[in-house]
């Protein structure tokens, strides 16, 4: 793995003016259209030639669309991983523990399958989770899911399965072999193989390779969460290990294990040695870049006050932290480099506004570029839960080449960039989606998307449309209509297909309407449930209409709004930014601040002083000890303002006890301060009494913006 190449884009933020308060960590439940009238009978677009059958295989059958002239009048809110992040990777599935491999130009990522717990509909106690997922991309932010690998199906000797790490490598045989090992609960280290990243797979030791009280683990109280990789010489190594030290030692535990593996990937060909890895908990990770072994780990809870080290800080609580060698066997040459990655409820300027959690961490280089790929309770919270799901995220790994350094980061709502464009003109499957709304999936490997509701949607991020497009053909099964949308949920549909088929068939548009030939987001909107999409592409136009384009070249645009506010005595201040891809309804919180702030401030700064577009704010909530409390404003806002367009503000004057927004007995209400230099403070007053907040959440209408 050769140094990160940092492609992030950076979006110029011009803050003048008066800071305002909420949003804070662009935590969107869903950038939530509202729902729109499209006309979406066959009047509403232009007919075009069919497909040539030149363009089918010989063995192919594809069958007209329907016209039964369907009206798709409402899209689904239910979107919670928003169109401008990439993170979590998956808008539906609840995964963690990522480990990742290459293969075949795309990337495969492999988690615990926390979805098969949540559907027990309890607390995440990991107790029914026998199962792991995956999921691959080319791309970096369109995600295929795979499907489940049913590992107690595979190996029925086990009690979970979590935390994968895997390890691929060609045999003898000509084939890429993979090396697939996991948790056995706590209590050992199993592995599975197969010679495909999506298997089938097969159980070659019918038992656990690691187990509890195995000769050598002493001090291994849970002998679990391997990490693996293969040198340069075709030689594996396993880490593993969990809990904490029988001596009740807190710093220098020596509970983590190495070994080197036999030929077979499947047995040790050495001894079990322990690592010196400080405040040691869990989630062992190996990788072997250019000669060094990196160990990465998760660190505990406790405090830092018996800390020995003079040379390097204290690693932060509940972090990742990472050791090197390049001779793993010897236990002295271990050494602890630092930690590289904030928990996710921190970052460099404090509490990141995600919850805190455990993290495991995988580092993997892909076409060019270093990754981490880990996990948070992001796409819990975005739904509203508190059971304890986790969500796969990827971010970039900013590794020194030359030293191998990794300076310490921390997870991002933004995730990474695309690196190429969708080829929408190759057969996709119908499970690729940056995001969706009521999607879910059919069972089995490789499973088909499938819509859970009237106006489910899928979004599919930058797909190259250099040839325009003449039909579009879809493998569905079940009764309704798909539309095809681009750049905006909200937009017209360009082409659809309606069918009514019991059983999997092609259908191709019988109509289509012309667009101009560039880079374009794709949205597939399904008139109702139980609709089943396997695959789907487009048939290229006639002739190329423009020339290469990169993504950086790509016309979409995304409008921006600055939340912010200004809280003092003691602060910090709370901030967010909202990027919308289009009209509709948008839900954005704060940064967390501490509830002793007083509030001067809230409002927006807009980033483009010619926009046209019209804010309408519906109401904000207010985070309390006891809940969030929503507050009606109904205001209309001027995004055309240059400076701060604030709800209100503390300085501009004020009759202390009136009410800003809301009423008496509930609102923001006009409240003494201590700074000598502004007129008054706001407070939320609930029946006479004020309720400590620390967090907002604007609830916005967005409506007349026009994207390039």
């Amino acid at each position: 793995m050769k140094g990160v190449t940092m492609n992030k884009k950076i979006t110029a933020l011009i803050c003048t003016a008066a800071m305002l308060l909420v949003s804070g960590c662009s935590e969107q439940n869903g950038s939530n259209d509202s729902p729109v009238q499209t006309e979406s009978s066959a009047d509403s677009v232009d007919s075009v030639s069919k497909a040539e059958t030149s363009d089918k295989p010989d063995n192919e059958t594809i069958i007209d669309s329907l016209n039964n002239g369907i009206i798709i009048d409402e899209v689904s809110g239910n979107v919670y991983k928003n169109e401008r992040n990439a993170n979590p990777i998956s808008p539906s599935i609840f995964c963690a523990d990522p480990t990742a491999v290459e293969y075949d130009g795309r990337l495969y990522v492999y988690g615990t399958n926390d979805q098969q717990q949540s559907e027990e509909g309890t607390k995440n106690d990991y107790a029914h989770i026998k199962s792991l997922v995956v999921f691959s991309t080319d791309d970096m932010v369109n995600w295929i899911y795979h499907g489940r690998i049913e590992v107690d199906k595979i190996a029925p000797w086990i009690t979970n399965s979590w935390a994968p790490s895997i390890a691929s490598r060609v045999e003898e045989d000509g084939l890429t072999h993979f090396y697939l090992y996991f948790s056995n609960a706590g209590g050992g280290v199993g592995v599975i193989t197969s010679t495909d990243p999506v298997g089938p797979w097969t159980d070659p030791l019918g038992e656990p390779l690691v187990y509890q009280n195995m000769p050598g683990l002493e001090n291994c109280p849970a002998p679990f969460d391997p990490g693996v990789c293969i040198d340069e010489n075709g030689t594996g190594w396993l880490t593993f290990g969990g809990g904490n030290a029988a001596d009740g030692g807190v710093v220098h535990t020596n509970v983590p294990k190495v070994a080197r593996l036999g030929a077979d990937m499947l047995s040790f060909d050495s001894e079990f040695v322990s690592i010196d890895a400080p405040y040691f908990l869990e989630a062992n990770e190996l990788n072997y870049i250019d000669g060094t072994y990196y160990y990465t780990y998760c660190n505990d809870w406790q405090n830092r006050n018996k800390w020995d080290r003079k040379d390097i800080p204290e690693p932060p609580t509940c972090s990742m932290a990472y050791m090197t060698t390049k001779t793993p066997l010897d236990a002295d040459s271990w050494e602890y480099r630092g930690a590289y990655f904030y928990n996710a409820g921190q970052n460099a300027d404090g509490e990141s506004g995600m919850r805190w959690a455990n993290n495991h961490t995988h580092f993997c280089e892909f076409q060019g570029t270093n990754y981490i790929v880990h996990h948070t309770l992001l796409l819990e919270e975005l739904t509203g839960g508190t059971a304890g799901y986790r969500s796969i995220m990827v971010d970039y790994l900013p590794m020194n080449a030359a030293d191998g350094e990794i300076p310490i980061t921390a997870a991002t709502r933004h995730g990474v960039s695309q690196i190429k464009l969708l080829d929408p003109y190759a057969e996709n499957s119908g499970a690729v989606m940056f995001t969706s709304a009521d999607i879910g999936y059919t069972d089995g490997n490789d499973p088909a998307a499938k819509s859970k509701a009237n106006g489910s949607w899928i979004y599919v991020r930058g797909a190259d449309f250099g040839y325009g497009a003449s039909a579009f053909t879809a493998d569905v099964k079940g009764k309704g209509r798909i539309e095809v949308r681009l750049d905006s949920i909200s937009g017209k549909a360009v082409s659809y297909i309606e069918f009514d088929n019991a059983d999997y068939a092609k259908v191709r548009s019988a109509k289509f309407s012309q667009f101009d030939g560039r880079n374009h987001n794709i949205y597939l909107v399904f008139s109702g449930a139980d609709i089943e999409l396997r695959s789907w592409q487009f048939t290229k136009g006639s002739e190329k209409l423009r020339p290469e384009e990169k993504i950086s070249d790509t016309k979409i645009k995304y409008e921006n709004l600055i939340l912010t506010g200004q809280a003092v005595n003691p602060g910090p201040s709370p901030s967010a930014v909202v990027e919308m891809s289009g009209d509709g309804e948008y839900s954005v919180k704060s940064t967390s601040f501490e509830k002793g702030s007083e509030l001067l401030n809230f409002g927006f700064i807009n980033v483009d002083p010619d926009a046209k577009y019209k804010v309408h704010v519906k109401s904000i909530g207010l985070e309390t000890e006891n809940g969030i409390v929503e507050v009606p404003v109904n205001a209309e806002l001027d995004p055309s303002s240059e400076s701060a367009n604030g709800l209100a503000n503390g300085w501009m004057g004020a009759e202390i006890g009136s009410v800003v927004y809301g009423t008496k007995e509930c609102g923001i209400v006009a409240a003494k301060t201590t700074v000598d230099w502004i007129g008054y403070r706001f407070a939320l007053i609930k029946n006479g009494e004020e309720i400590p907040f620390t967090s907002i959440t604007y609830n916005l209408e967005i409506s007349g913006l026009i994207l390039d």
